[in-house]
């Protein structure tokens, strides 16, 4: 290891200092695998808020109706969670080989007059606040919409800068 790569922030033991427990990567589906990795850039399919195994959905329901803007922040979070270990699975097993998160999608099953879709999508910033810092938040979205898959109340995806 050079000088260099020994200074680099263990992304594998921050998540872990900051109590967040990352699960092993989710199946991928038949038709997308979870994430991507192309040259020094990974992309991740969009992912709901699951848990297991055996994965279920949790925080189903349309925001502001069936649930409420914590537990939609809840889920945004879990997602980004089930985002890391999909990522961590493609990159053989370690979060080292990330740079920095580049963009931040965020998607939020909610009425057309629901406003507060970025704030539920803070649940999956503080995720990576917590392991990357503030220096290394991505540019981010939050866009309300009518429906997701399942019935899903928050879908996240990402794209990531690698290191080199």
């Amino acid at each position: 290891m050079t000088v260099a790569e020994d200074s680099l922030p263990d992304w594998d033991e921050r998540a872990a200092a900051a109590g967040i427990v990352i699960p092993e990567p989710l199946p991928s589906q038949p038709l997308f695998p979870g994430a991507v990795v192309d040259g020094s850039t990974a992309y991740t399919s969009g992912i709901v808020a699951v848990e297991g195994p055996p994965w279920k959905m949790v925080y189903a329901g349309s925001v502001g109706d069936d649930i409420s803007v914590e537990d939609a922040q809840k889920s945004a979070a879990l997602a980004m969670v089930c985002t890391l270990a999909n990522l961590k699975g493609a990159l053989g097993g370690s979060l080292n080989r990330l740079d920095r998160f580049v963009k931040l999608m965020g998607f939020v099953r909610c009425r057309a007059d629901f406003m507060q879709a970025p704030n539920v999508i803070n649940g999956a910033s503080e995720v990576l606040l917590n392991i990357f810092g503030q220096d290394r938040l991505p540019a981010r979205s939050a866009i309300g919409v009518a429906a997701l898959p399942g019935g899903a109340s928050v879908e996240i995806d990402a794209v990531v800068r690698l290191r080199s």
